[in-house]
């Protein structure tokens, strides 16, 4: 073998004698399978080491640059008699570079089962609104047939919708304001947000430092001997004397906790005297 042939790559296409390539390993080239016919096709690599030594690899493709071909009616080694409607259709080759994309979806009718679907749907539509179209006389008031029975809001309907408590107001507002930070269960994260059930501050029976801490926030106090890392933000900004007292009173009744609940008036008292801190 000649020196030059030494440590180098030859790849050869189709059993061709001369190499579409010859370099000193690594190679990176491009194929162009447009060049080709489609069919199968034989790709054999030659490298040589430094002392002579060849090691060949032959790898086998197949090019299909071609335009797309959809049979509908016959499969492979299907078996025929009679007459048999075949469809065709031909799209998209790679060396067409503009073609009509409708050309890629070969008709076909709509399967049987889509229209008995589509008939078991419609059945069942018609019957659900003729079903419910009879309004039973107790929900004939209710507001959602009353714009067709001409009862209920628009004459007086005895239907009322009963004011949200306090108690709903309180958790709702927890929900909203607090449980991202000490959680819906009240437990708070360990380390990280204190719990709120069973802390001193909110059994207490008197409330002014809970109210305290609410309105003007708090960092850096040991809770139970254990201090936490995140700081309690203020609220006095955000609520109202009504949506503290309504949040307090739940932390108080709520997660085994038992503790006087407290009024507006005495969140706006501690809010008039300010921040102790």
């Amino acid at each position: 073998m000649a020196e030059e042939d030494k440590n180098k790559i030859h790849v050869y296409l189709d059993g061709q004698d001369k190499p579409i390539v010859s370099y000193r390993p690594p190679v990176r080239f491009e194929l162009d399978t447009t060049q080709l016919e489609d069919g199968p096709h034989t790709l054999k690599v030659v490298a040589s080491d430094s002392t002579g030594h060849q090691g060949v690899r032959t790898i086998n493709f197949e090019v299909r640059n071609g335009p797309g071909i959809d049979v509908e009616g016959l499969q492979d080694n299907d078996i025929l008699d009679g007459k048999v409607p075949i469809l065709l259709n031909a799209y998209g080759g790679a060396k067409e570079t503009l073609w009509e994309p409708s050309r890629a979806e070969t008709p076909a009718p709509v399967p049987t089962w889509a229209w008995v679907m589509l008939l078991v749907i419609a059945a069942w539509s018609s019957f659900y609104i003729a079903q419910q179209w009879n309004v039973p006389k107790e929900y004939a008031g209710s507001p959602t047939y009353s714009q067709y029975t001409g009862q209920g809001e628009r004459g007086e309907s005895s239907i009322q919708t009963p004011p949200a408590s306090k108690a709903n107001i309180g958790a709702t507002l927890y929900r909203t304001s607090c449980s991202s930070c000490h959680q819906a269960n009240g437990e708070g994260l360990k380390g990280v947000f204190p719990p709120l059930a069973g802390d001193p501050v909110v059994k207490d029976e008197d409330p002014s430092r809970h109210i305290e801490i609410i309105l003007f926030g708090m960092q850096g106090e040991a809770i139970n001997g254990v201090e936490y890392s995140a700081a309690m933000p203020p609220f006095s900004q955000q609520l109202s004397d009504e949506e503290v007292a309504a949040i307090i009173n739940h932390e108080r009744i709520s997660w085994g906790n038992d503790a006087p609940t407290v009024t507006s008036d005495q969140v706006q008292e501690v809010r008039t005297q300010g921040n102790p801190n």
